[in-house]
């Protein structure tokens, strides 16, 4: 069962922003006036804006582009117009239409000698020859991809190119070569910080680990990637992680949850608009299906599955599918149903060169010729189907070393024989059973060599998940001593609001004791203003009023006689003396208490 693992995709015609107000403004800016060149190339930006919103708006702005860049005769300007009609049809599943414009975007910036340009196109047509099962003319667009790289300093491209070369590799059975290209990948991101990035290779390594039957480090890996393209929103890249741990789930018969992950993947991919995921998420529920004995919805789902990877020319994905369906017919015994699926599975694997698919479908052969006792048949897809799938897991150039090495001793031992038959020193016997001896010597050889890969790159492996633990371990001691030294601060800050606290506090109470002692100075004082003013009412008042009396009786002008006169005059300075004790006696009190 092919697995649908994480494509780095570098459009690259600008960045996908898709944000509205960027949006906004760059259709503003069509309004004002622009030389031509400088039209064109913006009616390409804005047209871009809308690959994941609105292709027709994307598809509109486009063509408009092209007609006025064939009209000027920009050839830059057609060169983006292709590399946009290039993505369009890639977000349509439309990989044999993205391949011919991605090759025409190609040739003209080869004319052009416009680097930026051809290491786009060279990376999507990698992509897309990939998707159509072309993986040796893939890995050739890749390469030259990263030598453009190179010379244009695109360090972040290279390390999703690698990436992508390590997805090829993968899906040819070739695992050692493609957890090389994955680590590299990572360094890469590593040293630029590329956080985001992390989340696509993380994904393809788990799947090694599940394909190779570690399934708790396969689910480490997926829920790694799960998480940061959760943060980032990376709704269609979580959507296949879903698939990928639903996978895991069913490998480990836990097809409960196997179901659940796959319903939510199948609802993203139909939201997204993604027919590849979707096909590939019908053969995964086609094979729940299967495993519980429901064989019409199993097969119901694999032939839709079928049919989707034929409308988008996907021709990997119909070997699988056929595979699948074959499964069904021998599970029924049908096994001429089988043979014929089988048979057509088997054909396009081996002209697309894939071990994976051509060892499944050699077994399913094999097995179906069995069901109707064609030993011979039988027997020779049983050694295809071994053949492949031994080769499997192993490293090609130590495949290559080891059957030099074999050879080499093939050619030991029959010089030897030969020698040995003119001498007639051994019969014949003799000369099988040095034969049988070499040969057993050469298994253990290429099995030995096998095993010293197979350590190698188990070493490899754990030594790059020990780094990567390390690095964790170190950013979150690092984290742990920031966190121990903001807490000190805030410590040290609120000891200081403390004693700020305190020093306000005794300065409040100092304030309350002035305040207490001035209202009762004020109230002594309001006391003696009371005193002074009983004073003026009572002992002032008795002698002035007299006085008054007096003072207006000499003014009415009534004739008095001497004696009158007198004791007027007496009564007068009598009062006036009264008056003069009691304003002394009120200055002396006055005084005391002022003292």
């Amino acid at each position: 069962m092919k697995r649908y693992l994480h494509i780095v995709l570098v459009i690259y015609c600008l960045p996908l922003l898709g944000q509205k107000s960027e949006l906004d403004s760059l259709r503003a800016e069509l309004l004002n006036p622009q030389p031509d060149t400088t039209r064109i190339l913006l009616m390409l930006k804005v047209g871009f804006r809308y690959y994941q919103t609105s292709p027709d708006s994307l598809l509109k702005y486009t063509e408009q582009a092209m007609e006025m860049s064939k009209a000027l005769d920009f050839k830059k300007g057609i060169a983006n117009a292709y590399n946009n009609l290039g993505t369009l049809a890639y977000s349509q599943s439309s990989f044999t239409e993205a391949k011919h414009y991605y090759l025409s975007f190609l040739k003209i910036s080869e004319e052009l000698n416009d680097l930026e340009g051809m290491n786009r196109a060279m990376n999507n047509i990698g992509i897309v020859s990939k998707l159509l099962g072309d993986y040796s003319e893939s890995l050739i667009y890749y390469d030259r991809s990263l030598k453009v790289k190179k010379e244009i300093n695109d360090l972040r491209g290279r390390g999703g190119t690698l990436n992508n070369m390590g997805l090829v590799y993968h899906e040819l059975g070739d695992y050692k070569r493609a957890l090389e290209y994955y680590f590299e990948s990572i360094q890469i991101k590593e040293q630029i910080g590329d956080e985001e990035a992390f989340a696509s290779t993380f994904s393809n390594i788990g799947a090694i680990h599940k394909e190779t039957g570690d399934y708790e480090l396969a689910m480490d890996y997926y829920r790694r990637a799960l998480a940061i393209d959760s943060i980032f929103k990376k709704n269609l890249r979580v959507a296949t992680l879903y698939q990928n741990i639903g996978e895991v789930f069913f490998e480990l018969g836990q097809s409960g949850e196997a179901k659940k992950y796959f319903e939510w993947s199948l609802e993203m991919a139909r939201k997204q608009g993604n027919r590849i995921l979707e096909a590939g998420l019908k053969n995964d529920i086609g094979r729940l299906h299967l495993a519980k004995k429901e064989h019409e919805l199993a097969l119901a789902s694999f032939e839709k599955a079928e049919q989707i990877f034929k409308d988008i020319g996907n021709r990997i994905g119909v070997s699988q599918s056929l595979y699948l369906i074959g499964q069904v017919y021998k599970s029924l015994e049908s096994y001429g149903y089988a043979i014929s699926v089988g048979t057509q599975s088997l054909v396009i694997a081996e002209e697309l060169k894939v071990k994976k698919e051509i060892s499944q479908a050699a077994q399913l052969l094999y097995e179906a010729y069995r069901g109707i006792e064609n030993y011979k048949k039988a027997f020779e897809y049983s050694l295809l189907h071994k053949t492949y799938h031994d080769s499997i897991n192993q490293d090609t150039q130590a495949k290559e070393i080891a059957m030099y090495e074999n050879r080499l001793e093939m050619e030991r031992m029959a010089a030897e024989n030969r020698m040995l038959s003119s001498q007639n020193e051994l019969n014949e016997s003799e000369i099988e059973k040095s034969r049988l001896q070499i040969e057993s010597q050469n298994l253990l050889i290429y099995g030995g060599t096998v095993m010293l890969i197979l350590s190698v790159a188990i070493m490899y492996i754990g030594y790059r998940y020990y780094r990567s633990r390390k690095r964790s371990l170190e950013l979150l001691e690092r984290k742990n001593r920031e966190i121990t030294l903001q807490s000190k601060v805030l410590a040290e800050q609120a000891d200081e609001l403390i004693n700020i606290n305190e020093e306000i506090q005794s300065i409040n109470e100092s304030l309350e004791k002035e305040v207490a002692k001035r209202t009762a100075k004020i109230q002594a004082q309001n006391e003696k203003l009371k005193n002074y003013a009983y004073s003026n009412a009572h002992h002032v008042r008795a002698p002035l009023a007299r006085i008054l009396g007096i003072t207006s009786q000499i003014k009415s002008g009534d004739s008095l006689s001497p004696e009158q006169q007198a004791e007027l005059n007496t009564s007068l300075l009598a009062s006036a003396e009264e008056l003069d004790q009691v304003v002394r006696k009120v200055n002396e009190i006055l005084k005391n208490e002022d003292s």
